[in-house]
């Protein structure tokens, strides 16, 4: 078994947020190079995501700038097999609900198989606690979201079992819901990606990295979907991870990778989307029926 702990900190006084997290599963092809990964996020980790957040350790305040990987972190979910929800994994997850300082730790150790499936990330869409994620990452019945939300008081790490409101193999996409508040969630981008889009990913996932837009491809047979096909370094664990712009709107959610083998070859990553009125439309069908 491989063990990974997650710790997010939220300094008071800067409005930064340190986060590293655990390795889960990604299905197709090879993991990139670590090389990808540095050269990747040597170009856009500078680069602020011009979204809003706000947070009860900031006093309330508003602040903007977030780093990619901050920002991702605080607008995505993480799901995980119920296997591990036992009582002392619930245990960790009450006694990290405390801050000191000014300082809040929220941290959390999952066991995962090596190479297993089931695991990933997922991107919260509305304030109730709808998400989207790649059907692969769902393997489990009993699958829990983590997601770090906040009260007036404080940010800290809720979760919940989720309940599959639709999926699509063909296109691995899905739609689930949790029973827990989701006050930072992702709005949809509705305007055309172009060559110059820059796009960021990662999740809660091991590493965060940025790449360009390169095309959108038709999935047969599916209509309702679009891949979303950028330069996006993806490593193993990010599937299910929202891709968003810089303005931090949600493009899709990653599904798979493909390494160059060739020199010359540029590693590429594909997400998917669903049409955007669909969505909605099948969100407004599930909270008529519950």
């Amino acid at each position: 078994m491989l063990f990974e702990k997650y710790f997010v900190r939220f300094l008071q006084a800067a409005g930064s947020v340190v986060a590293s997290s655990m390795l889960a599963s990604c299905v197709m092809l090879p993991a990139n190079t670590h090389w990808d990964q540095k050269r990747s996020l040597a170009k856009y980790d500078s680069i602020g995501i011009d979204a809003p957040v706000s947070l009860p350790e900031l006093q309330n305040s508003t602040d903007t700038g977030f780093s990619a990987a901050d920002f991702l972190t605080l607008h995505s979910g993480l799901i995980v097999s119920g296997h591990y929800m036992d009582a002392d994994f619930r245990k960790k997850l009450e006694t990290s609900r405390q801050s000191q300082g000014g300082v809040l730790e929220l941290g959390f150790s999952v066991p995962i198989a090596k190479g297993g499936s089931g695991f990933g990330s997922c991107a919260p869409v509305t304030s109730d606690g709808y998400f989207l994620t790649a059907t692969h990452v769902i393997g489990h019945e009993d699958s829990y979201v983590l997601y770090a939300t906040s009260d007036n008081r404080s940010t800290y790490i809720d979760y919940a079992p989720i309940r599959v409101v639709y999926q699509n193999q063909a296109a691995d996409f899905a739609i689930v819901k949790a029973d827990l508040k989701t006050p930072r969630y992702l709005k949809y981008r509705r305007e055309k990606l172009t060559p110059e889009t820059t796009l960021f990913a990662g999740g809660w996932m091991h590493e965060k990295g940025g790449g360009l837009f390169m095309e959108h491809q038709e999935i047969p047979g599916e209509s309702d979907f679009k891949k979303v096909v950028t330069t996006l370094p993806m490593i193993k664990g990010d599937s299910g991870s929202p891709l968003i712009d810089q303005k931090g709107r949600l493009c899709g959610v990653l599904s798979t990778m493909r390494l160059g083998v060739i020199v010359k070859m540029k590693p590429k990553s594909t997400a998917v989307m669903m049409d955007l009125d669909r969505i909605e439309q099948l969100i407004r069908a599930d909270r008529a029926r519950h």
